[in-house]
């Protein structure tokens, strides 16, 4: 196992694995973060940090990310000119301002090519570590033990035989156990999320896609409710969060309704006295 160090981010805390499985092409990606899942995409697609290109590999951008990064990324991965991990990511960093580089961390698998590059300033706080076909990274973390033993997690499930989306959760959730982030007041993160796609499939909204989110402070882990959920066999988003969602009482939506019911009654009798006018 060879380690990156990499440096500290001004951003919510985030740790990832990426991972290519060699044989099949299949590519996933699990991550969790002490920030609100919306501020990377929606719920039930793949983290817009995340890029997976089934049959190709997989990239992540943390830290102070541009959405023109993914962009890139996506690029680069979709470009069979592009024969390296190492090539993909200095496509993406050669174009980009370099002023904003010193606070960026990427990742990329491809077919067996791993690379992670980081900005000057996103140290002491995170760490990259890589295998031959997978990735772990954290900005912001705990401790290097949320990335270490995320990949040895990861790298342990698959040499027992697990599958890749098996291997992804064990990884996340030794990176949990490590401490995610003690940033989020022990819940290690406010979301957790892992998918994968196989070669011809969607690698936005891949059928094997798991969301899990919580509520800000509400004493969850939601990393530990991914892993219940995905022993479950469930997929797609599961909002955890134990506050209730905004409701509108009952009296104001009968109220409201028969406001508009007698509205609708005066619109259509004064177009028929309109009608009995003209006629007349």
């Amino acid at each position: 196992m060879s380690l990156i160090l990499v440096l500290a981010a001004p951003a919510a805390a985030t740790w990832s694995i990426i991972a290519i499985d060699a044989e099949t092409g299949e590519v996933g990606a699990a991550m969790a973060a002490c920030s609100p899942v919306s501020a990377l995409g929606e719920p039930d697609e793949v983290p817009a940090t995340i890029v997976l290109v089934p049959g190709r590999g997989a990239a992540v951008a943390q830290g102070s990310v541009d959405p023109g990064d993914l962009e890139q990324l996506r690029s680069a991965l979709t470009d069979p000119t592009v024969d390296s991990a190492e090539a993909v990511i200095t496509a993406v960093v050669t174009d980009n301002d370099p002023d904003l580089q010193s606070v960026r961390q990427y990742a990329v698998v491809v077919e067996g090519s791993v690379a992670s590059v980081d900005g000057p300033e996103t140290q002491p706080e995170s760490l990259a570590v890589v295998e031959p076909d997978a990735a772990a990274q954290g900005v912001a973390s705990a401790s290097d033990a949320v990335v270490t033993d995320s990949l040895t997690a990861y790298t342990d499930a698959r040499s027992r035989g697990a599958s890749l989306i098996d291997a992804l959760v064990a990884g996340l959730e030794a990176g949990s156990v490590a401490g995610g982030d003690d940033r989020c007041d022990g819940q290690t993160a406010l979301f957790a999320h892992v998918s994968t796609a196989g070669p011809g499939e969607d690698g936005i909204t891949p059928d094997r896609l798991l969301t899990v989110t919580v509520d800000e402070g509400d004493g969850q882990n939601p990393v530990a409710l991914l892993v219940e959920a995905h022993r479950e066999g469930r997929t797609g988003w599961v909002d955890a969060g134990l506050r209730p969602p905004t409701t509108i009482p009952r009296w104001v939506v009968v109220v409201a309704g028969g406001l508009m019911a007698v509205a609708s009654i005066l619109v259509i009798r004064r177009g028929m006295g309109y009608q009995r006018g003209g006629a007349g």
